[in-house]
């Protein structure tokens, strides 16, 4: 039962990704991986994890909207969404990633780099549904949460039974099917 969930893993993100995603206007995330990740490689290890806003390589001409960030303040990162991973799948056509071009914010430039980096015409796709706390969570920062990486693991668990979907079922519905109209996914 999601009510009774709590979160231990995050996944950090560009913070105006994030803020689209916690309102509501993208359900896709688009990764091949940070630099530094555990296992060598990119995968969607976590059904269920908090958005951990960073300003780690986003730059404003990098993206079609900008959020200020104001979630990163004196030491500690204020945590407002996290998401249920719905289908994921990895998409190794340059159609397919442009024709997904109007679900999410980043420009095309950005979404065909990571599709074409290290040699390898693959990306992941996760479909996420995502909540907001009612009461957003403060989070420390410490040096286990640096670098370039997709996951960390936050130190206490943190319970999801105050928070709500940002987009109904039916809006959720009608792009998560548009959007595999487009890419073909596995469930997790």
């Amino acid at each position: 039962m999601v009510s009774q969930l709590k979160i231990t893993s995050a996944f950090k993100e560009w913070n105006s990704v994030v803020e689209a995603l916690g309102h509501g206007e993208q359900i896709i995330i688009l990764r091949k991986g940070g630099i530094i990740e555990d296992e060598g490689y990119f995968y969607p290890k976590e059904k269920h994890f908090l958005l951990f806003p960073t300003q780690t390589h986003e730059r404003k001409e990098l993206l079609k909207k900008v959020y200020p960030n104001e979630s990163v303040i004196d030491g500690s990162v204020l945590i407002k969404y996290w998401a249920e991973t719905k289908w994921a799948g990895q998409i190794f056509s340059e159609a397919e990633i442009k024709a997904l071009d109007p679900y999410h914010i980043w420009k095309e430039e950005v979404v065909l780099e990571r599709f074409h980096r290290w040699n390898e015409d693959k990306v992941w796709c996760l479909v996420v549904r995502v909540y907001k706390f009612k009461n957003p969570i403060r989070i420390e920062l410490i040096p286990d949460y640096a670098g370039c990486k997709s996951w960390i693991n936050i130190i206490e668990e943190v319970p999801v039974r105050d928070s709500e979907p940002v987009i109904g079922d039916s809006e959720f519905e009608k792009n998560f099917n548009n959007i595999s109209k487009i890419c073909r996914f596995i469930p997790l």
